[in-house]
C-alpha cells in the first residue's frame, strides 16, 4: 500500500513538471500549398520593464508586387510559459498586407519570429 502511494506521488509530481513544459504561446492564421513562397521573416525582441506590459506592433505591408497572404506563423521564442502573446488585429490570409499586435506578459519581455507566405 505505502509503495503504490509512493508510486502515485512520483508519477503525479512528474506529470506536473511535463506539463509546465512546452507552453509556447505559438500561433499560426492561413495554410500553406506547395506553392507557395516565403515572403517575409522579421525577428522582433523586447526587453522587460518593471511591473510593465510591453507592446509592439508589426505591420507587413508590400510596396511593389503585392501578393496574396496565405499563411503568417509567429513562433514564440520564449517557451516557459513567460512569453507574449500575439493579436492578429488588420489584414492576413487572403489579403496583401498584415497588423499584428505583439504583447507581452507584465514584467516580462518578448521574441517572436514571424514568417509570412503567400502567391
Amino acid at each position: 500500500m505505502k509503495i503504490s502511494a509512493i508510486l502515485l506521488v512520483i508519477s503525479l509530481a512528474a506529470l506536473s513538471e511535463a506539463a509546465g513544459r512546452g507552453r509556447s504561446h505559438s500561433i499560426t492564421w492561413g495554410a500553406r500549398s506547395y506553392r507557395d513562397m516565403h515572403l517575409r521573416r522579421e525577428i522582433i525582441t523586447e526587453k522587460s520593464k518593471f511591473l510593465r506590459v510591453v507592446t509592439r506592433d508589426y505591420v507587413f505591408e508590400q510596396k511593389k508586387l503585392a501578393r496574396t497572404i496565405t499563411q503568417i506563423v509567429i513562433t514564440d521564442q520564449v517557451r516557459d510559459g513567460n512569453g507574449g502573446h500575439a493579436y492578429l488585429t488588420e489584414g492576413g490570409p487572403q489579403t496583401t498586407y498584415a497588423k499584428i499586435h505583439l504583447k507581452s506578459q507584465r514584467n516580462q519581455g518578448f521574441s517572436f519570429i514571424i514568417d509570412i507566405y503567400g502567391i
